[in-house]
């Protein structure tokens, strides 16, 4: 069950395959942005906090690259997000984002991919992405997409077909895995492809964290179902896939990576102990899932979201020969704070930085070509098999689960229009209960 995108790095062609990519005008392709000029137009699709970071990153990549267009549902968004970034003085002057390239509704990408950009970052919530991507792609755009990449397998074939379209454009594409970026991962993988631990037998992945959830706090007067949910996207498995999925993709595209491909089935458990009644929507608060890979390696993974219990986030890999830590804490660099990371500007010392730095040079040519949707999709997928199981209470195999017409979502999108769950009369969301709930 190899996947070919899964690399040590990005991919890289050979000395031999990238004189044929250039015969073949791979080079004009990549580098033909901006109508011939050395700057490169990026629009943000999703002015929320992380959409935010990542357009900072983008802004700080190189020069010049000017930030030209917005799009997002809600207006406050757009305009706490061109605030944020204005407040700083090394990128104001790379922001040039007019009201008539301040989008809003539900086609805002549409209009965005419209405004003459060279590169759209991704960062509406996880259940718009495949749309987004595709219609990015199609129209040409290179694209960093935040993962997860989709919350069902019908996202996951949309976005399976826009990155073959994409190697045919031969479009950069960089997924918010940051991981793949970052040095003590790429020192540890090329560790581990080098026989020092033997052969795989097992991995353990942890993110057990605190909190999660709105406990107690109802929809605000006057607002629409539709809109809450929206706002609070990370609370709903239509909108985010449930934590598994949102945060966990990060440890199980390691597990992947390790592996070099996905695994085969998946069986575990979970629930909600401690995230019920109002404020909580219907994401549980943990899961521990046990993935199988084709050659009988074991990943054992958790995922937790509750107050006063023990954190934990780490990648860990057991071999023949010994085992290692890739990484551990929320970044993948221990106790390493937000504000720490940002000050690291060195190539390989942010990696949230260095994505982005790898992609703007890919587009230009000056680095290794980027197209990360391969492995950003298998990952993403792979996470929402892991859901599927829990949320069943059953073994699910790899192909049952890409295979499965289960699509998360309304029937309608308006802000008016029903979401699929709605609340009790005291505001508290139905979950998924194993042993009866259809996960696939």
């Amino acid at each position: 069950m190899s996947d070919p995108s899964n690399s040590a790095r990005h991919d890289v062609p050979t000395q031999t395959t990238a004189a044929a990519s250039v015969a073949a005008g791979l080079s004009v392709a990549r580098s033909a942005h901006a109508a011939g000029s050395d700057v490169i137009k990026i629009a943000l699709i999703g002015c929320g906090n992380r959409g935010t970071g990542a357009c900072r990153e983008s802004l700080l990549a190189a020069e010049p690259v000017r930030l030209v267009a917005v799009g997002d549902l809600f207006g406050d968004r757009v305009k706490a997000c061109l605030a944020n970034l204005t407040k700083y003085d090394e990128l104001r002057p790379r922001i040039d984002v007019p009201q008539q390239r301040q989008f809003l509704g539900f086609d805002a990408h549409r209009k965005v991919l419209d405004a003459g950009v060279d590169l759209v970052l991704l960062a509406t919530p996880p259940h718009f992405r495949p749309e987004q991507y595709a219609a990015a792609v199609k129209a040409g755009k290179h694209v960093f997409m935040e993962k997860p990449l989709c919350v069902d397998a019908p996202g996951y074939r949309t976005l399976l077909a826009a990155n073959d379209e994409a190697r045919k454009k031969k479009l950069s594409v960089v997924v918010g895995l940051q991981r793949r970026h970052q040095g003590n991962y790429l020192e540890g993988i090329q560790r581990i492809r080098n026989g020092e631990i033997g052969d795989v037998i097992f991995l353990r992945t942890y993110f057990n964290v605190l909190g999660g959830g709105r406990a107690g706090q109802t929809k605000p007067e006057g607002m629409s179902e539709m809109e809450y949910q929206i706002r609070y996207w990370a609370m709903f498995t239509w909108l985010g896939g449930d934590h598994i999925v949102e945060q966990s993709t990060h440890e199980i595209d390691v597990a992947n990576w390790v592996m070099d491909g996905h695994p085969v089935r998946a069986q575990g458990m979970g629930g909600r102990q401690v995230r019920f009644g109002p404020g909580n929507g219907d994401f549980w608060d943990h899961h521990a899932v046990e993935f199988e890979y084709a050659n009988g390696a074991r990943l054992f993974a958790q995922a937790r979201q509750q107050a006063a219990t023990w954190v934990q986030v780490s990648d860990n890999v057991h071999g023949t020969k010994g085992s290692i830590t890739l990484g551990s804490g929320p970044w993948g660099l221990g106790a390493l704070t937000p504000r720490e990371l940002r000050r690291r500007r060195g190539k390989g010392e942010n990696p949230y930085q260095q994505e982005h730095v790898d992609l703007i040079a890919s587009i230009r040519s000056d680095g290794p070509y980027c197209c990360e949707g391969d492995y950003g999709a298998t990952s993403s997928m792979t996470a929402v098999m892991g859901r599927m199981a829990t949320y069943s209470g059953q073994t699910v195999t790899w192909d049952e689960a890409t295979q499965s017409g289960l699509k998360l979502g309304p029937e309608r999108y308006a802000l008016d229009a029903d979401p699929p769950v709605l609340p009790d009369a005291q505001g508290a969301y139905p979950a998924a209960m194993p042993g009866v709930t259809k996960a696939w």
